[in-house]
This record gives structure tokens, sequence and C-alpha cells, in this order.
């Protein structure tokens, strides 16, 4: 046998990249094309498809980073991937690169696009391959037509393949895929994943293998893929447990399921994110949110935690909004207000704070819609709003702005510190300069649920007359502090509280309904207005559930991770306090200390004694 020399050259050393762009797309007939070319091409379209990675740079002359080719190889030598990687680390950009590959590279592909909304998944087309098309010379040869607008997302190609955008609801049914992507998993419910989006999978009919010749070798035959594309998020959600099952399948030997984890150390390493950038963001975010969204860790409850993450309902989109200035001044008419019903209660409570950058000073306004029910007051936490550094008097300004659109009934106010402050200025004519508007001074209410120490002292701070009497006032004590957290924990438990869904889920809502709002791209701050309340609420769980439980003189202490704030879960649990005795009222039995007791021994025994 004759040995062939071995090259000292590596064979892709000196490898020009394929570029023809000022050239038409031509086709060469079998008649037309060398054995010689067959066989190159062929071996090269093999290298290829092991090494997708290479035909990226090489051919696409898209630039990558080191992770970024192994992600890419990885996902290529998979049936089933898994991608956990935080924000900043290009997820969607390398979906793009990767689904344009595939495409080119295995003629007659379809690639389904899959994420909670179809607006999302089709910011990968609109945004993520069209970029890469317009500046990619050799992807625009390979590209017939795209499309993105409100109803289709598309990609196609001369040889057959396509990436499509698929509705992941009951609209999707019916859809065919060799690829099926799902962008940002951790979104979409498993029932829609079982019973819609996994269906679409099934195997690439390549040409050859319609000859007899081949069609019954099953070695031959591809097996379809699924691509699972997230970032970490609660533990408790869906997208955990699967995550853990495909990761015992990689470690009982599967060598079909690939996965990989990324950080933001990545994306500081690569110049993606600056050092000082991350640090800014750490600082904007709460602890539990920073965790899960850059440090790709997971978050579940500890074993301390006083309120777990099940305890939140939140199912509801129609959040309330006060009105903008600049509407106020043209239109005077809110399209984001809720008409009060007959026998609706509504709350105000605040948490105030006056620090500009302190820790746990942020002045939190939250309110409460509240619906009579036989087990008490049904509380939905429509809206909510924070504050940083305000002084007294602009505070007081945004309050009565709040309470007086919201039709408020009674005003929950944080008397301690600051708080003080706050109501002195609450109990004078407060002049709204931008709106012409003065509002009457407010003072404290008249009711048995106010101590008469305390109601004689406020009276005596009451600076304006025939003031309304609607602030029911909260002087935290240790005692109190303890009371007020097993009424929190007895209500959610009882399922008298219900929450707004979180902002991407709002977006989601507001986009099928028709929003014109939210697709304005003139008003660069509309989008935040309508959210901000939702990602507030988002912001009030992680609190909540990172508070852990330390018994002190036989009451409940709630204390918060270290750098983290608690002034959102103060605001709520204050209005959710005032509620509690307001139930009292509705269900017709007195108010009884030894109720309140037997509540807090339940709870210290089921979170002590586990």
């Amino acid at each position: 046998m004759k040995k062939t020399k071995k090259s000292s050259t590596p064979p892709l050393k000196n490898m020009k990249p394929y570029s023809r762009s000022n050239e038409s797309l031509k086709f060469l007939g079998e008649k037309e094309m060398t054995k010689q070319k067959r066989d190159r091409i062929k071996s090269w379209t093999s290298f290829y498809r092991q090494n997708p990675s290479y035909f990226v740079e090489h051919y696409m002359e898209t630039p990558l980073y080191p992770f970024q080719r192994f992600w890419i190889n990885l996902m290529a030598r998979s049936t089933e991937f898994v991608g956990i990687a935080s924000r900043a680390s290009s997820k969607s950009w390398l979906i793009a690169v990767y689904s344009i590959a595939r495409c080119i590279l295995y003629p007659g592909t379809t690639i389904a696009l899959a994420s909670s909304t179809k607006a999302q998944a089709g910011l990968i087309i609109s945004e993520k391959c069209r970029s890469l098309r317009d500046e990619h010379p050799n992807i625009a040869r390979e590209c017939s037509n795209l499309v993105s607008n409100q109803n289709q997302w598309r990609m196609d190609f001369f040889n057959g393949s396509k990436i499509n955008v698929v509705v992941s609801g009951e609209g999707g049914r019916g859809h065919r895929s060799n690829v099926t992507v799902l962008e940002e998993r951790r979104l979409i419910p498993n029932e829609i994943i079982d019973s819609i989006i996994r269906p679409f999978l099934v195997s690439r009919q390549a040409p050859y293998m319609k000859n007899p010749k081949y069609s019954e070798i099953a070695e031959l035959r591809e097996e379809p893929q699924e691509i699972i594309i997230s970032s970490a998020h609660y533990k408790s959600y869906e997208w955990y447990p699967e995550t853990k099952k495909f990761l015992k399948m990689i470690a009982d030997g599967d060598t079909n399921t690939k996965a990989l984890f990324l950080d933001y150390p990545i994306s500081i390493h690569h110049g993606i994110k600056t050092k000082n950038q991350m640090i800014r963001e750490r600082s904007n975010m709460d602890p539990i949110t920073f965790l899960m969204e850059y440090g790709n860790i997971p978050y579940g409850s500890s074993s301390l935690s006083f309120y777990k993450l099940g305890l939140f309902d939140r199912n509801i989109k129609r959040s309330w909004r006060p009105i903008r200035d600049e509407v106020y001044l043209t239109t005077r008419k809110n399209n984001y207000d809720i008409p009060k019903l007959s026998d609706e209660m509504r709350i105000v409570s605040v948490d105030i704070a006056m620090r500009a950058g302190s820790t746990n000073d942020n002045t939190i306004i939250s309110c409460g819609r509240l619906l009579p029910s036989k087990k008490g007051w049904m509380t939905e936490i429509v809206y909510m709003e924070s504050h940083n550094g305000k002084n007294t008097n602009l505070q007081a300004l945004r309050i009565k702005q709040i309470f007086e659109e919201f039709q408020g009934d009674a005003l929950v106010l944080d008397l301690a510190s600051a708080g003080i402050s706050v109501f002195d200025a609450l109990t004078s004519v407060t002049k709204d300069e931008i709106r012409g508007v003065e509002y009457k001074p407010y003072t404290v209410m008249n009711s048995a649920l106010v101590d008469q120490k305390v109601y004689d002292e406020l009276i005596g701070r009451t600076l304006g007359r025939d003031a309304f009497a609607c602030i029911f006032p909260i002087s935290a004590t240790a005692p109190l502090n303890s009371l007020i957290a097993v009424k929190f924990r007895e209500r959610l438990k009882k399922k008298l509280i219900a929450f707004l869904i979180d902002d991407n889920s709002e977006e989601e809502f507001l986009i099928r309904s028709g929003n014109k709002d939210i697709l304005d791209q003139d008003d660069t701050g509309i989008r935040a207005y309508l959210l901000q309340s939702h990602l507030q609420t988002s912001l009030f769980i992680n609190e909540s559930i990172a508070l852990e439980m330390a018994p002190a003189n036989g009451l409940v202490k709630l204390v918060e991770p270290s750098g983290a704030r608690k002034d959102r879960y103060t605001s709520v649990s204050y209005l959710n306090y005032y509620v509690s005795l307001m139930d009292i009222e509705l269900l017709g039995f007195r108010y009884n200390e030894w109720d309140d007791e037997e509540a807090f021994l339940g709870v210290s025994f089921v979170v002590s004694g586990g």
C-alpha cells in the first residue's frame, strides 16, 4: 500500500474565507460539476456539519469568541441541548447564528422558534437575523426572503430551508419542524411545551433518503433537535426540574444530550459588559434578581424563609395606573383607570423614606382593591411605585395625587422616622402647581382601631381645617411587626391576596389585547409606565421570600439578607394588616387577641418544627 506523505501544514491554516458577494447566485448542474469538485463539496460539507463554528467564521464571515464556538458546536452535536445563561451572554444572537448555519448546511430544514410571546421570539428574526443578513454578503446570497411584522416572522432560504416563529399556544398547533428552539423556556408552561410544541418535531427528509438504497438504513435517518435557551429563575418553576432531568441524563451517559451554563464574568471577559456596568446593574437590582439574572443561579427559598414563593398568587393582568402629567394637561382622561364598584373599598399604603441611596430608604406607595367575600376582603394589589430621596413636600404631593385618583378610602401610613414629617405635610392644603390643583388636608381617622393617645397626638399636629380623616397610622414595635408578619402569611395562605402578573406576561397580554401604547416607538417612557408596577411586584415578592425568621422573645422577627431591601414588603404588609382588621368587622365577630396568639403559635410551630 502506498503511503501518503503527511502535510506539516494544518489543513485549515491557509484556507481563505469563501466570498463572491458581487456575483449573482448560480447553481451548477450535475453535468457541469466535475467529480473532483463534488468530492470537495462532500468533504467540506461533512466537516462543516461536524464543526459549524468553522462554517460560521469561514463562510458566513461572522467572528466568534471561544465560548461561542464551543456553544455552537455543542448544539450541533446534540439532539437535546440546554443552555442556561445570564443576561448579556449573547443567547439570542447565537440562536440566530446557529439557525442560519443549520439552514444553509442542511437544505430543506425547518426551524421553529418559540417563546412565551410571539413578539419576543420574533426579535431573533427582526433584529438578529436581519442584521446578520445585512452585514454579511454570503448570508444575503443564501436568503431568499425575510418577513418581520406583527403577524409573521420568518426567514426563507434558496435551498428550501426556513426559520419560523410559532405561537406558544393553541394557535401553534399543526406546525412541523426539524429543529425547535424554546427561547426563554422558563416563561413557557410545561402544558404548552408537551402538548403543542414538542409534537412539532419531525426528522428532516433529505432527498437521498427517498432512494430505496438508503431509506431502510436507520442509522442514516436524522434525529430532530430541541434546543432550550433560558436564563435562571426560581427553583419552584417548571423549568428547573426539567433542567435537572437533562443533567441526570448527561450524568448517566446520554451522549445525545448536552448542556452549557454561563454567568456574567464571561460577558465582562469579552468586553460585552464592563465591570463598572455590572456594579451599577447590581446596585439597581435586588440581590435575588441579580443572583438569577446575572449570577445564573436558580433561587429557592431557604428552610428559614417565612414566606414561600407558592404563597404569592400572581393572576391580575389589569393593573391600575395613575394618569401621567402630560396626559392630564391635554385630555385629563386616564385610559388605565379602573372604575370603582359600589361595594368596593380602596386602600393606599405608604412606607416612608427620605435619604437617597440608603439600603432600605425607598418610599413605596402600594394600592389595593378590596372586594367583600365570605372569607374576608379579597385584596388585589393593583399598583406599586417607589421613590428615592424625595423631600417631605414632594412625597406628600405624590401620595395625595395617587390617593385622590385611586379614590382611596383609607391611607395606611408609616409614622416611624421621617413618616411623622410626611404626616405633618399631609395635614396642610397641598398645591399641585403643574396640574393646577389644590388637595385638601388629611388627618388621622377617628376609629376604634386607632389608639386614643395616638389619635389625640396626631389631631393636635393637624394644621388644616376640616381635614379629611382617612389616615390609619402605624408606629411599628417588635410585637406589632410580629403580628403584621403573621397576619400577612395567614391571609396569603387563605388566598385572600392576589398580585400582578410579571412584566413579561403583562407585555404579552397588552400586545395580544391590541394595546397601541405598548408598540409606540415614539414615546420612550410609555413601556416603563405600563410595566413598572408589574416589575415592582416582582421585586416585592423577591424581598418577601428572602426574609428569614429569627424568633426573638417569643415574637416573629423577620431578617433580610445583607444589602437587601424590605421596604416593598413593609408597605404591602402594612396594607394587609389594616385589611385584616377590616376582616373582623366584615365577618361579624369581635376582635380577640387570643386569635392572633393562636395564629402566631401555629406559624411558629410550622416554621421551627418543620
